[in-house]
């Protein structure tokens, strides 16, 4: 089941590379090819990870990217 967080900041959608800078203090990457953007200030979003990889939908976006934890 996804958690919802909040991304801290300016989000600029999807490209692999990205950080996802989360309130609670993780730091996620982007590590698949998907690109779209949207920018957004502190959208919310849902992740579902296990261990330190998993897969991120930010609100209002239609796909789910795969990140993994950097921090």
């Amino acid at each position: 089941m996804p958690d919802t967080v909040t991304i801290k900041g300016a989000c600029r959608g999807y490209k692999r590379g990205n950080t996802f800078e989360l309130t609670n203090g993780q730091v996620w990457e982007q590590t698949s090819h998907e690109y779209q953007y949207q920018y957004a200030y502190r959208p919310d979003a849902e992740l579902d990870a296990w261990g330190s990889r998993g897969k991120l939908k930010i609100e209002d976006m239609d796909e789910w990217v795969e990140v993994k934890k950097i921090s």
